[in-house]
């Protein structure tokens, strides 16, 4: 059997896509929640000083374990 550069070479080829693979194969396992949201964003336009504002985000479990919002904020 012949062993040289282009085995070892070939070996560490593999080894690197296999490390570059892995992430996604392991993320793609997981489990819990996971929230998804269509918009993240929303545009008021002109508001007047005092004026009321109003706009709902729907957020969703797409997750396998309940998704729990400890918080919000404003941008």
């Amino acid at each position: 059997m012949k062993t040289g550069c282009g085995s070892t070479v070939f070996r560490i080829g593999i080894l690197a896509a296999l490390l570059c693979v892995y992430p996604f194969v392991a993320l793609a396992g997981q489990t819990g929640p996971k929230a998804m949201v269509e918009t993240h964003d929303y545009d008021f336009g002109s508001v007047m000083e005092g004026e009321d504002v109003r706009h709902d985000f729907v957020i969703k479990n797409i997750g396998d374990a309940p998704l729990n919002i400890r918080g919000t904020r404003t941008g």
